[in-house]
């Protein structure tokens, strides 16, 4: 998740649901930027193995946009990992 003070500071002023949606939206977004990484690809590459466009990869990847379950399904699809566990 962001280490940028001034988002933290924020982020302890709201509530906690909010608090938990931000952190959970952080962490999708870093575990696939991370296997981005792991795997060499690129978000133009996210994109295109998706068919999006590259707009919407970045929106989700910075947390401006949520995630469907489709989306997140989808993507697990094309990197061949898991994004989410549920136990």
């Amino acid at each position: 998740m962001t280490t940028n003070k001034l988002f933290r500071e924020c982020l302890a002023e709201v509530s906690p649901e909010t608090r938990a949606e931000f952190e959970l939206s952080f962490a999708i977004a870093d575990r696939i930027d991370y296997l981005l990484k792991k795997k060499g690809l690129s978000r133009r590459d996210l994109a295109r193995l998706l068919g999006k466009k590259e707009s919407e990869i970045s929106k989700w990847l910075t947390c401006r946009h949520n995630f469907t379950i489709k989306t997140l399904a989808n993507i697990a699809l094309v990197l061949e990992e898991d994004i989410i566990a549920v136990i």
